[in-house]
């Protein structure tokens, strides 16, 4: 059985935990952007870890499933349609066969996610089904099918509540890049205590931050990156890499998120405000 694309929207794609296993081939990670909202989006359906979630950008998506399902509309705040009519999100909705899913808008944050009971089933390399163009297709397309088991049983026990306050944090926490001790130390001090706002510029690969510090340090001999490292470029520029990033790069690398503050970010608005909160690791007790 199988739900089918109707509309693809904005950057709706296949996604779970990502693909470690491919990082000494070069492979990126990717994976949901907000593993957060991901992981409740298969909770609430009691779905084994890792299950197969739609991840979708804001708005356009339009599914029609083909036989009955139980899923669940994980967002942070949005207008959903079921059949032209507004549905609670967060919660675990019973599907028949012929209904229609549409994501209006997303009032709140950037990324929604969509499970079904046991996950979608699509084909999986490298252990993970998580789309990424160089291996898989880059994103949904119309009439794209993905297959899922039919369930027509009981929807289970008391549905989870998602804790909202999670995401009011405006302080990111960070840790030292390898490269942070080369900065100065007015610009060190500038990165742990200014505010700072994201750009138009957001997509799974980067989100790039819209004010600049002065840079005078060279580039690096390509060393590796991961999901939340933040890169200075020459011009001054501040790219926080996302679940799509390259697996290594000649940037300086002043930053590195927690995996909390990626998913904070993620779901940050054009214009966004937030700070630094750097977490000092003592080398002693490690």
């Amino acid at each position: 059985m199988s739900v089918i694309v109707k509309q693809s929207g904005l950057y709706a794609t296949i996604q779970d935990e990502g693909r470690s296993e491919g990082m000494p081939q070069g492979i990126p990670i990717s994976g949901a952007m907000d593993l957060h909202l991901y992981r409740f989006a298969n909770q609430v359906l009691e779905n084994k870890e890792n299950s197969a979630c739609i991840e979708f950008y804001q708005q356009g998506l339009k599914l029609e499933f083909d036989s009955p399902i139980f899923i669940c509309v994980a967002v942070l705040g949005g207008v959903i349609l079921l059949n032209d009519k507004k549905i609670e999100t967060k919660s675990i909705i019973k599907i028949n066969s012929g209904d229609q899913l549409t994501i209006k808008q997303l009032t709140e944050g950037n990324w929604g996610y969509i499970s079904v009971k046991d996950g979608f089933e699509s084909s999986t390399f490298l252990g993970s089904k998580s789309f990424y163009k160089a291996l898989t297709q880059y994103q949904l397309q119309k009439n794209d099918k993905i297959d899922y088991k039919t369930f027509d049983g009981e929807s289970g026990g008391d549905c989870p509540k998602l804790n909202i306050d999670y995401y009011k944090n405006l302080f990111l926490d960070v840790f030292k890049g390898p490269e942070f001790h080369k900065l100065s130390q007015t610009l060190q001090y500038q990165l742990l205590n200014a505010e700072f706002s994201l750009s138009t510029s957001l997509n799974r690969m980067a989100y790039e931050i819209q004010e600049r510090l002065e840079n005078k340090l060279e580039e690096i001999v390509t060393g590796p990156v991961l999901p939340g490292t933040i890169q200075y470029t020459p011009e001054g520029k501040m790219l926080v890499l996302m679940r799509d990033a390259q697996v290594t790069g000649g940037y300086p690398r002043i930053l590195q998120l927690s995996e909390k503050a990626i998913n904070l970010i993620s779901q940050m608005k054009v214009k966004s405000k937030f700070k630094f909160n750097l977490i000092e690791i003592n080398s002693e007790k490690i």
